[in-house]
């Protein structure tokens, strides 16, 4: 008698263990969601919490679901924040696998060489990245520079411009320590190795932006890198246009054309009125004009200026200069 109540409750309790598993293979398995559904992971939500968030949204048939997979399958995975996107059809089994593989909703974002650090905060806030507002406290945050540029007025020059891939929710600062980051990355495969530089960093970079702004012929750069840096060691003013440009800027003086009268502005970003280099970049400038400023091109010439067909004049002396200055205005009448 015993042995048969025995035998009972061993078949009672695999019969049970059976229903069980059937109950969470269908329920982890053999449903599918009947349409898209879209959803945040919030940062510092508990398992628990991302567990109830997708039984609300339809995602998963109970918590106690959830708890066994993750305690059967998870294998050190943590369930990760960031925003989703689950197709219709998705099984709860795939809605978990997604979310502790971290295949989260994703985006492009291309930020151009030569971009001020307004622009590319613009172009994050556009994306729902940040605000301006936080782009423009962001760009002050110099410490992220401080063991290359300690002296850095900001960090105009220092949001790398390249294209980026991120997670949709992305916080602005997380996405600019990127940007600062990538630079640091390429400044180390330039100027690594024991380059000899012939001023600061700051002063390298610096140059870097004056020569993205001057020109995006290739075989001009490093020679516009050594016209500049032929006039600072002889104590010339640089008169660089884009400089006035973005003191205008930043003063929201700016009105999209440039006059002789602009050329006085008090500002120390003006070349034309503040000797040697600005206190800073004035945009972000790429890998190649970085290089150039590098590796200035040695050269006797100390002028340029655009030439009616494109590219630049270069001059050895201020008549070699102004003639063809004058030539550049003739062909604009």
């Amino acid at each position: 008698m015993i042995r048969r109540l025995v035998i009972a409750a061993v078949v009672l309790t695999l019969a049970f263990a059976a229903a069980g598993l059937l109950w969470l293979h269908h329920g982890l398995w053999g449903v599918r969601s009947p349409q898209l559904v879209e959803l945040e992971i919030a940062e510092g939500m508990s398992a628990r919490q991302i567990l109830i968030l997708l039984i609300d949204e339809g995602l998963l048939p109970s918590e106690a679901a959830g708890r066994l997979y993750l305690r059967a399958e998870a294998d050190g995975r943590a369930m990760r924040f960031g925003h989703y996107v689950f197709p219709s059809g998705s099984r709860p089994v795939d809605v978990l696998e997604q979310i502790l593989e971290g295949r989260v909703e994703m985006f492009s974002i291309t930020v151009v060489e030569g971009s001020d650090a307004v622009s590319i905060g613009d172009q994050f806030s556009e994306l729902g990245v940040g605000s301006a507002a936080d782009w423009n406290a962001l760009a002050n945050r110099i410490a992220w520079i401080g063991q290359l540029a300690p002296a850095a007025p900001s960090l105009e020059g220092f949001f790398f411009p390249d294209t980026y891939r991120f997670a949709v929710g992305i916080s602005a600062p997380a996405a600019a320590r990127h940007l600062v980051d990538r630079f640091l990355e390429v400044w180390g495969e330039e100027a690594g190795g024991g380059t000899e530089l012939w001023g600061t960093p700051l002063e390298v970079v610096t140059m870097a932006s004056l020569v993205e702004a001057e020109t995006s012929v290739p075989e001009e750069r490093a020679l516009v890198a050594g016209v500049f840096l032929n006039r600072l060691r002889r104590g010339i003013l640089l008169q660089c246009d884009p400089t006035v440009v973005f003191a205008l800027k930043r003063r929201q003086e700016w009105s999209g054309r440039l006059l002789r009268i602009h050329w006085e502005v008090d500002d120390p970003f003006n070349t034309y009125r503040y000797p040697g280099l600005p206190p800073g970049p004035i945009n972000s400038p790429g890998r190649a004009a970085l290089v150039a400023a590098l590796h200035p091109e040695a050269t006797p010439f100390l002028y340029f200026v655009a030439r009616p067909g494109g590219g630049h004049a270069f001059s050895r002396t201020l008549a070699e200069h102004n003639r063809a200055v004058a030539e550049l205005l003739r062909s604009r009448r």
